[in-house]
């Protein structure tokens, strides 16, 4: 059997460079810049991801970036900011969340500003995370999961070969209190390997 190696000593990037976009782990002094991304999104957030009600102050933002900070670390958690390269604009986070490093398998999380979707930011994200996931943190497994209703969201798995796994019915709640389905979306080493050969 493989030992594997304690993710606490892992080495990880400082940043991850795209062609439009940096993924970087946030700093204290990002908090101003998340504020702003998460109040001006706020709207459009909340019907996908309940976090955005509580999200709901600059001292909110300063506490989550520490949080984040303190799990990035541990490597219990591996949050990033989507800054756009040319104008270090935050456009939104991501990262690998979920993490089981005993075989290992996470779960990749995005989200971007209104004025933000639909231009092939998450894509590009999500691209570079997979190749971190895959060829650093020797990852065996990624997953995306999103509502059902969430047809953006969706199709950034789907564009990226991800299967779809599962459908799993009246998974979650939504800000009304109405329950929805969840889709599973995975990646596999195998998957990777398949596609190359």
């Amino acid at each position: 059997m493989t030992e594997k190696p304690n993710p606490v000593l892992l080495d990880m990037p400082a940043e991850l460079v795209g062609e439009r976009i940096v993924l970087r782990p946030f700093r204290d002094d990002d908090a101003p810049a998340l504020w702003e991304a998460v109040e001006s999104s706020r709207p459009q957030l909340k019907a996908w991801m309940p976090w955005a009600i509580d999200h709901n102050s600059l001292e909110f933002s300063r506490d989550y970036v520490r949080r984040m900070q303190a799990k990035w670390i541990l490597r219990e958690d591996l949050p990033m900011g989507i800054w756009r390269a040319a104008d270090s604009r935050l456009l939104g986070a991501t990262g690998l969340h979920r993490i089981d490093w005993s075989i290992p398998a996470m779960e990749i999380g995005y989200w971007l500003r209104p004025d933000a979707v639909g231009t092939g930011y998450a894509t590009e994200a999500v691209t570079l995370l997979t190749r971190l996931a895959f060829d650093s943190l020797q990852a065996e497994r990624v997953e995306i999961r999103c509502d059902a209703l969430n047809l953006r969201s969706a199709a950034v798995p789907r564009r990226l070969g991800f299967v779809h796994e599962a459908t799993m019915r009246c998974a979650r709640r939504n800000v009304n209190n109405e329950l929805g389905d969840t889709l599973v979306f995975a990646l596999t080493r195998a998957d990777g390997a398949s596609r190359q050969a």
